[in-house]
């Protein structure tokens, strides 16, 4: 869940019951905005953290890849990480002041930043930091990185040129 800059909740959902194939939306709190198929075809499937971009995008981590839409839902990319050869599993995620999008990668024990435009991507492994699932960022762009199995909090301070 996240409040965007004009106030409006966006929501992650999806269909979590067994036997049925999972369809997720993200929808605002009151229900005037849904963002949900891209030409007809489903843009998420199990969306599970979300935020807002400095420039209105909306980043939602899904299953296997990070979805990006523009402020009124029209996807503008995918991100699927950094190699093929790596299952990325991407969990929490934040956006910085430079507009760039910092992602926990929780299989793979790493931190990955690409920009505003899916570019430039590149990974951090940071000594310490065991199975990185939440994140969230503060007013001076420290991350604070939840970890899944170790119940604690260690923050991460990213330069603006990041």
């Amino acid at each position: 869940m996240v409040a965007t800059r004009n106030g409006v909740i966006l929501i992650c959902l999806w269909n979590n019951r067994i036997g049925e194939q999972s369809l997720g939306k993200v929808v605002s709190d009151d229900e005037r905005f849904e963002i949900f198929t891209d030409k007809n075809q489903p843009l998420f499937i199990c969306p599970t953290y979300i935020a807002e971009n400095g420039n209105g995008d909306i980043c939602v981590s899904d299953v296997g890849a990070v979805v990006v839409t523009d402020a009124g839902g029209m996807l503008r990319f995918r991100y699927r990480g950094i190699s093929a050869n790596r299952k990325f599993e991407p969990y929490g995620l934040c956006c910085n002041s430079a507009c760039k999008i910092i992602i926990a990668d929780m299989k793979n024990n790493l931190i990955h930043v690409i920009d505003k435009d899916g570019k430039i991507p590149y990974t951090v492994r940071y000594e310490g930091i065991k199975m990185p699932r939440a994140l969230c960022i503060d007013e001076n762009d420290n991350v604070y990185v939840g970890e899944w199995n170790t119940d604690s909090i260690k923050v991460l301070s990213f330069c603006k040129c990041y």
